[in-house]
């Protein structure tokens, strides 16, 4: 695949789609498919996009491909998504659904060398892999101009119809620490969100703690093998893992204690934190699950509420306390960002941060 060539190609038909010039029997699908996925899978949104212009550069291509392996028609949907679609698409005001750097590493695309209908999805996401399927199966029967036009009407959409994340929190907020766990308590239980606000909050825990740099943190539905939880803090000197934090805003059952302690085990893990934030394990079943990780060479730990994990983490972390508590509101927001969480959710955190001189 020709990554220049494929980029010339982005920014021409983003030109042409900005004239207005989109087939409606191509964006009213895309479209379709852009709602459908919203709370669902939107990785599908990206795969879309990616597909197009595998399309418009090679039109003899397998547009189902995810991976290359094999054949003449395959290639790397991952290598031209990254490459070419991720780095180009914020200049040209294309939303892909999902913000990270590699779209394709999340669920379901993970593993998969090819889209099919049957595909391992959840059950809610079953309608809009048939849809995803149905532009595919015209995608590939296109003509290299009719592959063109689908990629101007998936931009138009896109533009259109993409989220618009911008930062609106100071990177520095004057707050007391009880006024940030209050406002932290309420963004987290107002709404869920599959946990996407509690993982946010305390990956930004972690960065005012350990520094950016340091800290990895998994998307949510992210089967990635190459960290072991949610939120991850790399040891200073980059070999293996300082803490990592799995993060559940529901009870934890004592199989989830052994579950994350097994998934520590042969990782370089100094210690396992499971944040609970919710009724968890009754005292002796979790001191027999600390019991068993000592003996693998791992200490576990269980945080249940914000006040204790946002203390500690104040005090852990190389600045003095209330310059961390200053700084968390702005990570919180970038945080949530990164894993996409809604509208509301940002708005709501604006709200509670509010003016900084009534803190």
């Amino acid at each position: 695949m020709n990554y220049a060539l494929a980029k010339g190609i982005l920014f021409e038909e983003a030109a042409k789609a900005a004239g207005g010039y989109v087939d409606q029997s191509w964006a009213k699908p895309i479209e379709n498919l852009s709602e459908a996925a919203v709370g669902k899978s939107l990785t599908h949104i990206a795969f879309l996009g990616t597909a197009i212009l595998a399309k418009c550069v090679e039109p003899g291509v397998d547009v189902f491909s995810v991976k290359k392996r094999g054949g003449s028609n395959t290639y790397s949907a991952r290598g031209l998504c990254h490459n070419v679609l991720v780095p180009n698409a914020p200049e040209l005001d294309i939303n892909l659904g999902v913000t990270g750097r590699e779209p394709l590493n999340n669920h379901p695309y993970v593993g998969m060398d090819r889209v099919t209908r049957t595909a391992n999805v959840r059950s809610t996401a079953r309608a809009v892999l048939e849809m995803l399927c149905d532009l595919l199966d015209r995608l590939q029967e296109s003509s290299e101009e009719q592959a063109r036009q689908a990629l101007r009407a998936f931009i138009e959409v896109r533009r259109r119809l993409g989220t618009r994340y911008s930062r609106t929190v100071s990177e520095r907020v004057e707050i007391s620490i009880d006024a940030l766990i209050e406002s932290i308590t309420s963004l987290v239980g107002s709404s869920s969100e599959g946990g996407r606000r509690a993982q946010a909050v305390v990956a930004a825990l972690m960065d005012v703690f350990a520094g950016v740099d340091r800290v990895d943190a998994r998307r949510i539905n992210d089967p990635s093998r190459t960290i072991p939880a949610d939120v991850n803090v790399r040891r200073a000197d980059r070999e293996g893992w300082e803490r990592v934090f799995e993060v559940r805003d529901k009870p934890v059952s004592r199989e989830d204690l052994y579950l994350l302690v097994n998934k520590c085990l042969g990782g370089h893990v100094d210690e396992a934190v499971m944040v609970a934030i919710a009724p968890s394990p009754s005292m002796s079943l979790l001191e027999e699950a600390r019991a068993w990780a000592v003996e693998r060479g791992v200490t576990l730990s269980v945080v249940g509420d914000w006040p204790t994990l946002v203390t500690q983490a104040l005090h852990w972390g190389p600045l003095p306390t209330l310059e961390g508590a200053f700084a968390l509101p702005g990570r919180v927001e970038q945080r949530l960002i990164e894993l996409e969480v809604s509208e509301e959710a940002l708005a709501l955190w604006t709200t509670l941060m509010g003016d900084p001189e009534t803190h």
